[in-house]
């Protein structure tokens, strides 16, 4: 339930703070003062798509808190532990949802970082906002199939899921099947290429690694003439020097002069021992160079031919990929490819066998569903007739028109074979007879607007029996109705508010004098600035907008009179209903 709303920089809010009424409460206003920017911050709140447009002019961003009373539903308290969501103490769930103006989005769930999406899963379990033309959906086949099952309960529902499931492997293997028989010229030509592929990446025998090795050498042997000269000079310096100035011939006179004097002074020895180990070391390295200067090659033959193999290895790169690893991969890519297109007449057995399977599964499932949503059809039909009854449409006839239609490539149905869709075999049409004399019609084509508000309101007052949504919000669903027929509707909703919290935008004064709680919007104009505002009426401001509501701009004391009636008869109601005598 909806306890209370805070809004801020939103649309031609400046901010506004809102207490909710647990049962009816309804929001009016003269037409234009901005009735449903209300509804449109619920909605942002709880997942709706966001504009940057929604921010008011000259505000870096909006926010929208709302804060709902929870109700012990495992289902919802399962959802929230999936998303981390702490329940506050107290039991409130509270949504904060901040909107910038670079169209940066920030949802918080209890202080929770939640994406938009979770926001919109969340909303599910906590509002349903039948919006002023979401009437018109019940024009589309789909919208009354999914409130058909939605009314045939969870039977249905988990049938209808496990159609689902069934029916998109059926898809997939339909696909597959269509693949395996596509254009056979149009095969070979993929024959051939993948063929030749993989011929090429075959004939080329690469190496992981090669590449990289033959970097390294190419390198080397592309600079054996710089490689050489330096090991020579090197070596010169230190055992072949023409000059008498070799390495080694200095360190043995160093050694030879210091072995006189080690002998009369101790002290040196560690000295000539170090000096010694230095000349063994300069005798290694002069070895190790001319072992070096033994092992250059100079092969101009073996650098063209690297540089052949390595363009080779370019070349197949920017074909089949970056490096040799991708090159292979492509290649087995290929040799899969060529494998399955071999293997088609096999798989082809195999997945006949398999479509049939899926096919009989898939029919099977088709024919339950159907007769669970028949089995439903009729007690919705009567269902539907009693709440239109109390709607002031007591002689309509309803009916729910469910027919399968044949096609040779469809699935197996009641002894033939009918077109299967994503939600089954079952082709809807409500079908209305508003006047006595008059033959079912599909809705679509004669039903008006009030008409189709008040059918929705029907439905949405047998689904609210069996779904656990505490809070219906009712965006204007009153247009085009008047008079007796307001009043039926109005009533209507007070008892759907006996049950459940209800919150609605109304421009009918039979409706918002059922309500507990009374919200006046208006719009107001400073300097150059419009701010919408918004207030919970009290009794004589009721009083006063029930009268302007009756007479519009001439407010009388014959409306006030009529305004106050309306609010005794009004309670009145509520008490009758609640099953209070009025004189108690």
């Amino acid at each position: 339930m909806l306890q209370e709303i805070r809004v801020k920089n939103f649309a031609l809010i400046d901010e506004i703070h809102l207490e909710f009424d647990p049962g009816f409460n309804v929001l009016t206003g003269e037409t234009g003062a901005g009735k449903s920017i209300i509804i449109d911050a619920l909605g942002l709140a709880l997942g709706g798509r966001f504009s940057t447009e929604m921010i008011r002019a000259g505000a870096e961003g909006a926010l929208v808190e709302a804060v709902f009373a929870m109700e012990q539903r495992p289902d919802f308290e399962l959802f929230l532990d999936g998303l981390g969501i702490p329940v506050e103490a107290d039991g409130s769930l509270i949504i904060q949802r901040e909107a910038g103006a670079s169209g940066r989005n920030r949802c918080r769930v209890n202080g929770q970082l939640v994406t938009v999406l979770s926001l919109a899963k969340l909303g599910e379990f906590l509002i349903d906002i039948h919006g002023q033309h979401e009437h018109q959906s019940l024009l589309f086949p789909e919208k009354q199939l999914e409130l058909l099952d939605q009314y045939c309960g969870a039977p249905c529902l988990e049938l209808r899921a496990e159609y689902q499931r069934v029916y998109q492997v059926w898809r997939e293997l339909v696909e597959e099947e269509r693949q395996l028989r596509q254009n056979e010229a149009e095969l070979a030509r993929r024959v051939d290429l993948l063929q030749f592929q993989s011929n090429e990446i075959a004939g080329a025998k690469l190496v992981l690694g090669e590449d990289e090795d033959l970097l390294k050498e190419r390198d080397i042997l592309s600079s054996a003439e710089k490689l050489y000269q330096a090991a020579t000079e090197s070596y010169q310096a230190l055992y072949d020097n023409a000059s008498g100035q070799a390495v080694v011939e200095l360190l043995g006179s160093a050694e030879r002069a210091l072995e006189h004097a080690a002998a009369i002074d101790p002290r040196l020895e560690p000295i000539l021992q170090s000096l010694r180990e230095a000349a063994f070391g300069v005798e290694e390295v002069s070895r190790e160079l001319r072992g070096y200067q033994e092992q250059i090659q100079f092969e101009p033959d073996r650098l063209t031919e690297i540089e052949s193999r390595l363009d080779e290895m370019t070349r197949l790169k920017r074909k089949y990929g970056p490096t040799i690893a991708a090159i292979l991969q492509f290649a087995a890519d290929c040799d899969q490819e060529l494998a399955k297109i071999a293997n088609r007449e096999e798989r082809s057995r195999k997945l006949d066998g398999e479509l049939a399977e899926v096919r009989n599964r898939l029919g099977g499932l088709a024919e339950r569903l159907s007769a669970e949503r028949r089995a439903g059809a009729v007690r919705m039909e009567q269902a539907i007739m009693a709440q239109l009854a109390e709607l002031n449409m007591e002689k309509t006839q309803f009916k729910i028109g469910l027919t399968q239609t044949e096609t040779a490539d469809g699935i197996p149905w009641a002894g033939k074979t009918v077109e299967a869709g994503a939600g089954g075999a079952d082709r809807i049409e409500f079908l209305v007879a508003p006047n006595p004399g008059e033959g079912l019609k599909p809705m679509a084509k004669i039903a008006s607007g009030g008409e189709l508000s008040r059918i929705m309101l029907a439905l949405k007052a047998i689904l609210a029996e069996l779904d656990r949504i505490p809070t219906m919000v009712f965006d204007e669903i009153d247009v085009g109705i008047g008079g007796r027929t307001a009043q039926a509707v109005a009533e209507k909703m007070l008892l759907i508010g006996g049950s459940r919290q209800v919150i609605s935008v109304t421009h009918l004064p039979q409706i918002a004098s059922m309500a507990r709680q009374h919200f006046y919007i208006e719009k107001q104009v400073q300097g150059e600035r419009t701010t919408v505002t918004v207030r919970a009426l009290n009794l004589n401001e009721r009083v006063e907008e029930l009268a302007r509501m009756l007479g519009g701009a001439q407010v009388t004391d014959t409306t006030r009179r009529h305004a106050r009636e309306m609010l005794l008869l009004a309670e009145r109601l509520r008490l009758n209903k609640n099953g209070v005598s009025p004189d108690s």
